[in-house]
């Protein structure tokens, strides 16, 4: 009833059995003409025959056919219009039971003709909910105008042009264009292609690339053996393809798996204990109101006023603006981090930035300045070789796989003469094999296949090794030779690759298997100089609290060598051989020691993470790449860079606007204070709130009358959440911002207990101060404690919203401004023309200044518990 939490889904492991057959074309709610008919699945059609049926060409569709083709979609889908969203975000403002049920019994009292209290109730009602509206609507709209910034977009080609859309934006019949790293937008029929592997492990779980290209298949293929055909959500792996848009959202095969499971994210360790806090807030709401209920009725108190009067302290009991508070501050805190270049995907994301104690980052790029210089390039005896140069520049410049700085440094080195030569075929980098092949025709030389990796790896596939004068010779002997150069070159922190190369003769066309028996040529090695500053950087997140840790798929020896520069303890090095031999009690033993994992393989990134949550850390993972995506979603804070593949910035939930680790301080500290702001509303609703209701309903017992009526109860609430709705942009002390924070359900359940009973100890001494001293009528008696009430819950949000003296530490503008507007309108409303109509009447100043006297002590005691209570936050 009271938060904004969705439980997490189901793993679509659950649901893959149904991607087996094809079950033929469905309708994707366009006119006839537009859609494919019978029940054959579109891979076993032609292009010309997709182009007749989808009344579209090979230009592409035109702008105003897209949008007429997706606003029939969005109509068959049920998107619902901008007004709708806002009706159903204000209705869910009333979403609480206990106000449903509120409402409910102002209809009964209506009914049995009690008006005019029914209807300020229900006014006070719709202004609560009204409130919360606007505020989540406009900190919704600004979090919309965020995440503009990062959406994954399509290249689409329209009548002819290519233009950039966003994924949602692409319709069927258009002609779309994907390169290595980019997200497949849609179900589509493979109109040409260069090298395509795509992942479809998000259909299939099978992580290894699948090769597609254009042709025809069979109807009844299945669908996991389709090749001619891609499916929205999977990913490029390699090379290139001009794609035909078949089916698009919830008409894709994956969005009818996601339509089945309804999957969500998981839930964070904020969003379980909000839950917590709901529920333990719930079970004390209704064991109360119940009580409350039962005892007024046998003490034979009138019914509707006994009814009204439980419900009216079961919504002062519950936090109903909790959602909106939580949404605001999420909101008023991404805006704050879009400023300091951190855009927020996901809201609850920056309470875990905010959590984070343990952050894994790679190395080119984070620590270093990510400039790959192609420092040398040798032969098996360390001196410079032509022929090495030539292989490796044909190899980066013929390979079509996502774009890679090593790579991109080949390039940029003095171009060999490549006249003459040209691609056959290419067997893409995979992080499993961890090489590359390609077989290029060279002048006079034939058909060649060149490969070139990690050294261990291109080494293991070679037999024999070609000496400097062109004898070639087995690899045994001079095996170790070729270590020894390969450790010096790790040890002065070069990023080396092997070189390897074998005639394929009159059979261009190669595949993995085909790496085998090949000759070892030489080396490359490769220079990235560390940032500027990166020392200080990290010496600053550690302060934070933050334990970096580096996980590279570099040699051990050039990890080590990294490391060591930047200050990072070496002592113990993590290596994916080790790893893959770890079970998973031994891999979180370890975890905790290490700080430089090296030679990692993606699926291991994953694993470390797995281990550090398990440990109890709350981890972050910053990466950019298209082996990244698995560890970006496991980790608590995904952080990716906008510049990011698109299944990288996809799997993130934080994305940085510049890759550094100054920015992604900044973000946790934004993060920090979104969590501390969100908890200064929890302790204000668990402190005075709380302790004035529970005094409340023990006043009710009694007394012979209500201590409030339901109106002033509701009214008492309402101002009371006005200035707490400023929350989110009030200051942090700076002495919270030095570690990060956990959700701990005990220290609130300690907090509620000693600040709640404190408040009630001060509601009973205004009940004597009342009832015995100045011998209150019913209305003086309401009047009074509803002042009081009001005051209590105004000063000691002052209060707890620092673990300084509240004297100490300033309040933003906002909140002060509201805190005193609202006590002036405490002191002033039962003296104003219209009090009569919430029951209030003037109160003698006599009177006033002891309520005020009572509410200054409260606020000094205070002061003490939380000098208590906060040293062991």
């Amino acid at each position: 009833m009271l938060i904004l939490i969705i439980a997490c889904g189901d793993e679509l492991q659950g649901c893959r059995q149904k991607w087996a057959i094809a079950s033929g074309m469905q309708s994707n709610g366009l006119p006839p003409t537009t859609t494919l008919s019978g029940t054959e699945g579109f891979w076993s059609y032609t292009a010309a025959a997709l182009y007749q049926r989808l009344n579209t060409s090979a230009a592409g569709l035109d702008g105003a056919e897209a949008k007429r083709r997706l606003a029939a979609l969005h109509q068959q889908e049920r998107v619902r219009k901008p007004w709708q969203r806002n009706l159903l975000l204000l209705l869910s403002q009333y979403r609480n039971p206990l106000v449903l049920l509120l409402v409910l019994a102002v209809v009964l009292s209506v009914s049995l003709g009690e008006y005019s209290n029914s209807v300020i109730i229900l006014t006070v009602l719709v202004l609560t909910g009204v409130l919360g509206f606007v505020q989540e609507r406009n900190a919704g709209r600004a979090m919309e105008q965020l995440q503009l910034l990062v959406k994954t977009r399509s290249t689409v080609q329209r009548s002819g042009k290519k233009e950039e859309v966003l994924i949602e934006e692409v319709a069927p019949g258009d002609i779309v264009l994907v390169n290595a790293g980019d997200i497949i937008p849609a179900d589509a029929f493979i109109v040409s292609s260069n090298d395509l592997h795509v992942n479809e492990s998000v259909l299939t779980g099978e992580s290894f690339p699948s090769e597609k290209f254009a042709g025809v298949c069979a109807f009844d293929t299945p669908l996991n053996s389709v090749t001619n055909a891609v499916f929205k959500g999977t990913s490029v792996v390699n090379g290139s393809a001009t794609l035909l848009a078949v089916h698009t959202g919830r008409q894709s095969e994956l969005g009818q798996l996601s339509g089945m499971l309804q999957q969500q994210g998981p839930v964070n360790a904020f969003e379980k204990g909000i839950r917590q806090f709901g529920f333990l807030l719930m079970r004390l709401t209704v064991i109360i109101t119940l009580a409350v209920l039962v005892l007024n009725i046998l003490l034979h108190k009138p019914m509707v006023d006994s009814l009204l009067f439980a419900l009216a302290l079961a919504v002062g009991l519950a936090p109903e603006l909790l959602p909106a508070i939580v949404t605001i501050t999420l909101s008023a805190g991404a805006r704050r981090m879009a400023a300091k270049k951190v855009i927020v995907k996901k809201l609850s994301a920056i309470q875990s930035l905010g959590e984070m104690d343990v952050l894994c980052c790679d190395k080119t790029g984070t620590l270093t300045k990510g400039e790959m210089h192609l420092s040398s390039v040798t032969d098996v005896d360390g001196n410079h070789s032509e022929k090495v140069l030539l292989y490796a520049y044909l190899n980066a410049l013929f390979e079509t796989g996502f774009t890679n700085p090593l790579d991109a440094a080949i390039l940029r080195y003095p171009q060999p003469d490549v006249a003459g030569c040209s691609k056959q075929d290419e067997v893409p980098y995979d992080f499993i094999r961890k090489r590359l092949s390609i077989v290029a025709n060279i002048r006079g030389r034939g058909a060649i296949m060149i490969t070139k990796g990690a050294v261990d790896n291109v080494l293991g596939c070679c037999t024999q090794v070609e000496l400097p004068d062109g004898r070639t010779v087995a690899m045994q002997q001079v095996k170790p030779q070729l270590d020894q150069l390969f450790g010096g070159y790790c040890a002065q922190g070069l990023r080396t690759i092997g070189v390897c190369y074998k005639d394929v003769g009159d059979d261009p066309v190669i595949n993995k298997d085909d790496e085998v028996d090949m000759v070892f040529l030489g080396f490359l090695t490769f220079t990235d100089p560390l940032k500027e500053g990166i020392e200080s950087s990290l010496g600053q997140l550690t302060a934070s609290g933050i334990r970096v840790k580096l996980i590279t798929g570099d040699h051990r020896l050039v990890a080590r060598q990294t490391a060591t520069h930047i200050g990072m303890n070496t002592a113990s090095i993590l290596t994916g051989d080790v790893i893959d031999r770890m079970d998973t009690t031994g891999l979180q033993r370890q975890v905790n020691e290490v700080d430089v994992f090296a030679e990692i393989v993606p699926v291991q990134k994953e694993r470390i993470i797995r281990a550090l949550q398990r440990n109890g850390h709350a981890v972050g993972f910053l990466g950019d790449g298209i082996n990244d995506a698995a560890a970006l979603k496991a980790a608590d804070a995904g952080i990716s860079i906008d510049n990011a593949v698109d299944v990288a910035r996809d799997a993130a939930s934080l994305v940085l606007l510049e890759k550094d680790f100054d920015v992604i301080r900044a973000g946790v500290m934004e993060g920090r204070k979104t969590f501390s702001n969100t908890l200064k509303y929890i302790f204000v609703t668990t402190s005075a709130n709380f302790g004035n209701m529970f005094s409340m309903a023990i006043a009710s017992l009694v007394l012979p009358f209500l201590p409030l009526l339901p109106i002033q109860i509701l009214l008492n609430n309402f101002l009371s959440d006005l200035p707490a709705l400023a929350i989110a942009s009030d200051r942090v002390d700076d002495e919270l911002l030095q570690r990060p924070r956990r959700w701990d359900i005990q220290y609130i359940r300690r907090f509620m207990v000693v600040f709640g009973l404190q408040s009630s100890l001060f509601d009973l001494l205004t009940f004597g101060l009342l009832l015995y001293v100045f011998h209150a009528t019913p209305e003086g008696f309401r009047t009074g404690w509803f002042v009081e009430s009001l005051l209590t819950q105004l000063l000691i949000l002052q209060v707890i919203r620092t673990q300084r003296p509240f004297f100490k530490s300033r309040p933003s503008a906002y909140l002060g401004l509201a805190s005193v507007i609202i006590l002036l309108v405490a002191l002033m409303l039962p003296y104003l023309p219209f009090a009569g109509i919430f029951s209030l009447r003037p109160l003698p100043l006599l009177w006033m200044a002891c309520i005020l006297a009572l509410s200054l002590l409260y606020i000094l005691m205070a002061e003490v518990s939380k000098r208590y209570l906060m040293r062991k936050l």
